[in-house]
């Protein structure tokens, strides 16, 4: 039989995980405005708009909530917030299915600002994306060629030229960061898409528009260089992914309260469905998918707020594999447990199974994190 040697395993405290008061409250600011301004009825509207998300709110946003400036450093401007104080906002603007452009614009983006060669040469641009004035998409996996000023070194002029494919809020974004190849050099540079040619794509997620963007002579900003660009891109890929974990966790708790609501209220046979055993072994089951969510979410974000985050990369693959399976699970819970109502178009249920289904296709979901797992630990 063979001995399988683990090479890797959570180091960090889980105390980190605990919750404070001030990320007590910052959820419940979160929850009234969702309440207020982030309902089912609310979504739906909005995503049949020309930019596929509600403008109105995006303000509000930031103007209310300030998303953007959060987990940026108070010395270029923001907050400097945690992650998983940031957690605690994606975790119910994930519940509502709001599709504003947060993920990619306020969290990814405004973090590749913040990682920056030199973060002071681009201040205006920051100041944009936290005030909200400029949206800002991103692409880790697309690749397109710099040129015109080359050499990752961010000469003025410097142009790329390229197809972006699936870019998350493509049809909408100002701006683009992607990855940009110059010879044997590779660099992160932020695009301006004013021309640009974006091709919409068809979508499973109708909360998250995709589009596949040609650039042509694009004028172009260089981020991080050739000497920090693995790196970067690294910190960044975590970043997403223990933030769309947080998002899944949201979500995954949504399902359960709007699901134990319903069974409690449909009747059948003289009694509440939810009485029934059965019922409550999957109400059950839901209930410990929201928990190992919530905790393996908030471990990865609070992992990455360490300065020693050594166990950072396998924090974040569990986390992303825990997470998406229990949005996924817990969506089609959702659906079988309401019954015929789950399945109409009316009902909200069928959107958070988009929204899982959605992100495995642009991220990877589970089966890539339990590979990644796999290779983390040695098995």
């Amino acid at each position: 039989m063979t001995q399988v040697t683990r090479t890797a395993r959570p180091e960090a405290d889980p105390s980190i995980i605990l919750p404070t008061p001030e990320r007590d409250e910052l959820r419940a600011v979160v929850a009234r405005f969702v309440a207020r301004h982030g309902t089912h009825e609310a979504v739906r509207e909005s995503i049949d708009s020309d930019s596929g998300y509600s403008e109105s709110r995006w303000r509000r946003l930031n103007d209310e909530l300030q998303v953007a400036a959060l987990a940026v450093p108070e010395e270029l401007g923001g907050h400097g917030f945690g992650f998983a104080d940031l957690g605690v906002v994606l975790e119910e603007t994930g519940a509502a299915l709001l599709p504003e452009p947060l993920l990619v614009s306020a969290v990814i983006a405004g973090q590749a600002l913040v990682r920056a060669d030199d973060p002071a040469s681009l201040d205006d641009l920051l100041g944009a994306v936290m005030e909200g004035r400029r949206t800002i998409g991103v692409s880790l996996d697309g690749e397109v060629t710099l040129s015109a000023g080359a050499g990752a070194t961010g000469e003025a002029g410097s142009v790329v030229n390229g197809l972006v494919p699936g870019v998350l809020w493509g049809e909408a974004v100002d701006s683009l960061v992607v990855v940009a190849s110059s010879g044997a050099e590779k660099a992160l540079v932020v695009v301006d898409l004013t021309g640009a040619e974006r091709r919409p794509r068809e979508v499973v997620d109708l909360t998250r528009r995709r589009a596949d963007v040609q650039l042509v002579d694009a004028p172009t900003r260089i981020l991080v260089g050739a000497a920090r660009f693995l790196d970067v891109v690294r910190e960044l890929t975590l970043i997403t992914g223990a933030a769309l974990a947080a998002e899944h966790a949201g979500i995954a708790a949504r399902l359960l309260d709007d699901t134990v609501a319903y069974v409690q209220q449909r009747h059948q046979f003289g009694r509440a469905i939810g009485s029934f055993q059965a019922i409550k072994h999957r109400l059950a089951d839901m209930l410990v998918d929201r928990e190992r969510a919530r905790s393996a979410a908030m471990y990865a974000l609070a992992v990455l707020d360490e300065d020693d985050a050594r166990d950072a990369e396998l924090a974040v693959a569990v986390a992303s594999a825990v997470c998406a399976d229990a949005a996924t699970r817990s969506a089609y819970e959702a659906i079988q447990l309401h019954g015929g109502i789950g399945f109409t178009w009316e009902h909200s249920a069928h959107f958070y199974l988009r929204r899982a289904l959605g992100d495995e296709g642009a991220f990877g979901g589970g089966r890539k994190a339990r590979r990644s797992i796999a290779d983390l630990v040695g098995v």
